[in-house]
């Protein structure tokens, strides 16, 4: 099983378990990865525009058992707590125009 820092095609693989699900030739992974990796990349830099650093928060390209595209978001804690208060302020924000 491939296993890599966390920015490849398998990187999160240890979070549901190494028996979880089995490769499977029918499946492409590889697409899926692609399209999480389009994604991440938007999410990382909207990260950025608000102010966090991607070396304590960032979004990782990964891929479930049946090839779809998955972005894990990685965060160490202050910045999960930094990134929770914004997502708070732009849910208040967005009431208060009627967003």
């Amino acid at each position: 099983m491939m296993r890599d820092d966390g920015d490849g095609l398998m990187g999160g693989l240890n979070d549901v378990g190494p028996d979880a699900w089995v490769w499977s030739a029918d499946v492409d992974y590889l697409s899926g990865w692609r399209q999480a990796g389009a994604a991440a990349d938007k999410l990382n830099g909207a990260l950025r525009a608000a102010g966090l650093d991607s070396s304590n928060v960032r979004a990782v390209p990964n891929v479930d058992a049946e090839g779809r595209g998955v972005v894990r978001l990685t965060a160490a804690l202050p910045a999960a707590d930094e990134l929770a208060d914004l997502l708070r302020q732009c849910s208040t924000n967005s009431r208060r125009w009627g967003v």
